[in-house]
């Protein structure tokens, strides 16, 4: 059927019907299409711009996210995404870094070969030994040092099948490597000369090295040897492997005249630390380096030295330790800062974990000065040097006393001095300059260089130096110049320990003073009677009541108690808050009577005096006054372990049993509700007394350590809730201290067999012995040590 064809004026009529229908349309009379000629609403416009923008923004966001991710996978590995090539086309494919696909060792020799290099030793990369390692570091030298460090992945054949027979190795990471420049390498030879200094020249790596021992995984180091000043310095770089982002990093340049660097466990923050040797001769020099996080997405870990430029606290007692240290004065230091850092815990003020990295550094140096002085030497200047280095200046004039030998080997030694004795003579002076054994050395170092008119002249400008230092340092000098007759009186370091009695009036006729002619200041003075409680007369410790000194030997007693090297005494006050003050005082008489040895000593009065500040009571209520304690500096050294739980005995590398012990310090502790109830089982025990501090420490001589608590009178009353203790009184108002043996044996109790005293800390009396417990008693301070034939402390 053919369809008939509409004439012009049927269409034009159709038309305007339709428009009377649809006034605001129009239609095309030659399309069958309609077609709008109208303008779109506002409304619609923004619903339509909205909707377009938020597509843009989504588009874009996904684009972004794809592009960060692609870039961050190229940037770690260029060849992350070579596993999709085969799907691209020619034009299309991922170009690659390592376009020569994954190698056999063959392949790798011969590529590198033509760049006239050579690969040396490949050393694995994993953390786990197998049998089959999966990742690994190969060098490559050229001319006999090491330029580059690669890090191959063992990965399929270059046509996609595992490998049979030959292993095939992928580049995943490479970096160049150089050697630290020459004036770096031999700066710890130099001393602070600044002379040939050395030049920017980089030295030649010749050989790439694990670390072993107690080493976390990833680290590698770059070494070399150069010979330097008639001297061989070895240096090299550190290097960190990051698995989880295939990137190998040059963390650290180092040098070490002795070539020791390795992990070790120095703080306790967990992880060890780096420890690079620079020791010179008999100079201590640690470099220690922490792991510490940083901003680095390929390796976000940086070793960070451990620094004594900028003290920890601020602390002026902390601060005059820590430049003590960096002065070279390790031992003097580190017991500073013990004893800081015991008054800081007993107060509870904060003791941060850069102040204990700054002791755990100072300890370190500290042991390395201690072994020295206390091995055999064959060379008296050698022996004198370790004992100076160790702060040990009595003993260091006892060798140069003992011989004319001696005396002319070791003024050699002082005239060829740089400054570092003569730097600790000056600082050790100025923290105190009541000490005549240092300026003794001060003195002997002028007298060799200058002569003995020049040594005495400045002995005279020192601070607080009498006519007895002078004389005695006198018969020293005259020694450097070959005159040995003079007789100089046996010295040996004041090592006093006693109690203290503040005093307001002073009858001089009772006492022995050095020099009966010295007219004393009585006024403006704060006056103290020190009872003493043992002293060593540099041969043994003697413990009162002192029948070994008779009364006719008191013109002898200040040399005996060592006070004619340095008469200088400390007052350890405890003030009625709680907190504990240091005052130096200095020793100007001595008295003996019926065994009871004693010493009259005084301070400057600053502020109100101390018998003011010690007048109240730290309780009122409960009239609870601490005595006051008297220590020369050379007395004994304070003792302490790093605080652990009684949990924590469980999990060390030798664990400690605690069924023994948990029931018995629950009978002293009284835990239980009447002394007929039960004790509670061993897990409630667990649960309640876990976590009491506890320290070990070795005291009875069997190598052992024995396991020590201190227990608060706050702690008491918590563990004694339950059976209605609430409050302190007279009975639990005082820290007490309960010691087991390291099999759970009672050895001392201050609840039971020793009520009536109280531990005030655990000191070394430097005599070859186990420590001692410095113990409060009801009149004076005592020590005792554990006798294993009366099997208790004594």
């Amino acid at each position: 059927m053919v369809r008939k064809q509409d004439s012009a004026p049927e269409r034009i009529q159709a038309n305007q019907k339709i428009r009377r229908r649809f006034p605001k349309r129009t239609f095309s009379s030659k399309s069958r299409v309609s077609v709008s000629k109208s303008k779109p609403s506002a409304k619609a416009v923004r619903h339509w711009a909205a909707s377009l923008l938020w597509l843009m923004i989504l588009s874009s966001a996904g684009l972004v996210t794809g592009g960060v991710w692609l870039s961050l996978q190229l940037f770690a590995n260029p060849d992350a995404l070579s596993s999709v090539n085969y799907l691209l086309p020619n034009w299309a494919k991922i170009p690659l870094v390592n376009s020569n696909q994954p190698q056999t060792l063959a392949q790798i020799r011969a590529d590198l070969s033509k760049l006239g290099q050579i690969p040396g030793e490949l050393l694995t990369l994993d953390n786990t030994e197998t049998l089959q390692p999966t990742s690994v570091l190969l060098p490559v030298l050229s001319s006999q040092q090491i330029v580059e460090l690669r890090v191959y992945e063992l990965t399929s054949s270059g046509n996609g099948q595992k490998p049979h027979g030959e292993i095939y190795y992928q580049l995943v990471s490479q970096v160049p490597v150089e050697g630290p420049e020459e004036w770096f390498a031999i700066a710890p030879l130099l001393n602070g000369e600044i002379s040939d200094s050395g030049s920017n020249r980089p030295l030649p790596l010749t050989q790439l090295r694990r670390f072993e021992g107690n080493t976390p995984g990833g680290w590698f180091y770059l070494w070399g040897q150069s010979v330097q000043r008639s001297s061989t310095i070895t240096y090299g770089q550190v290097v960190h492997y990051n698995p989880s982002r295939s990137h190998l990093s040059l963390m650290l340049p180092w040098t070490s005249p002795t070539g020791q660097l390795q992990w070790q466990q120095v703080t306790n923050g967990g992880s060890p630390e780096l420890v690079i040797n620079q020791t010179i001769d008999l100079e201590p020099q640690l470099r220690v380096y922490q792991v510490k996080p940083a901003q680095f997405f390929l390796d976000p870990i940086q070793l960070e030295l451990i620094s004594l430029a900028e003290p920890a606290l601020n602390n002026p007692a902390y601060q005059q330790a820590i430049l003590i240290a960096r002065t070279g004065l390790w031992s003097p230091a580190w017991k500073w800062l013990q004893f800081i850092k015991q008054q800081r815990q007993r107060n509870h003020q904060p003791w941060s974990m850069a102040a204990q990295a700054q002791l755990d550094l100072i300890r370190l140096h500290a042991q390395l000065t201690k072994s020295q002085a206390e091995k055999t030497w064959a060379s008296p200047s050698q022996e004198v040097l370790a004992d100076l280095i160790d702060g040990r200046w009595e003993e260091g004039l006892q060798v140069f006393q003992s011989s004319p030998e001696n005396t002319e080997e070791i003024a050699t030694l002082l005239k060829a001095d740089a400054g570092r004795l003569w730097n600790r003579v000056e600082v050790a002076l100025r923290m105190n300059p009541n000490r005549p054994e240092v300026k003794a050395w001060g003195a002997l170092i002028v007298g060799a260089k200058e002569g003995r008119r020049s040594a005495i002249a400045w002995l005279k400008q020192q601070p607080k130096t009498t006519s007895a230092n002078i004389t005695y340092i006198q018969n020293l000098l005259k020694r450097l110049e070959g005159d040995f007759s003079a007789k100089v009186a046996s010295a040996h370091p004041s090592r006093i320990i006693g109690s203290v009695q503040p005093i307001t009036k002073v009858n001089l006729t009772e006492w022995l003073q050095p020099e009966p002619k010295t007219t004393l200041k009585l006024a403006d003075q704060q006056w103290y009677q020190i009872q003493i409680a043992a002293y060593h007369d540099g041969k043994r410790w003697w413990q009162a009541p002192f029948s070994n000194l008779m009364p006719t030997a008191q013109a002898s007693l200040w040399q005996q108690l060592g006070l004619n090297t340095d008469s200088q005494i400390q007052i350890i006050v405890w003030l009625p808050n709680g907190q504990q003050e240091i005052k130096l005082a200095t020793v100007k008489a001595v008295q003996l009577r019926g065994g009871v040895l004693q010493l009259l000593a005084s301070s400057c009065c600053l502020g109100a005096s101390l018998s003011e500040k010690t007048a109240e009571p730290i309780d009122a209520n409960l009239g609870l006054q601490h005595r006051l304690l008297a220590l020369t500096q050379a007395a004994l050294e304070w003792v302490q372990s790093e605080p652990l739980t009684l949990a924590d005995l469980t999990q060390q590398q030798q664990p400690v049993e605690l069924t023994g012990i948990l029931p018995a310090l629950a009978q002293e502790l009284q835990l239980s509700p009447s002394p007929n109830s039960p004790i509670p089982s061993f897990e409630q025990l667990h649960e309640k007394l876990g976590q009491l501090p506890v320290q070990l420490i070795e005291l009875t001589g069997d190598s052992l350590p024995e396991i020590i608590l201190t227990i608060s009178p706050e702690t008491i009353i918590t563990l004694n809730k339950p059976v209605g203790v609430s409050k302190l009184n007279k009975a639990n108002s005082r820290t007490r201290t309960i010691i087991f043996s390291n099999t759970g044996k009672l050895l001392y109790s201050e609840f039971s067999t020793a009520s009536q005293q109280t531990v005030t800390a655990i000191a070394d009396l430097k005599d070859g012995e186990p420590p001692a417990l410095l113990v409060e008693g009801t009149k004076t301070y005592i020590l005792q040590r554990w006798l294993a034939k009366r099997d208790r402390f004594e």
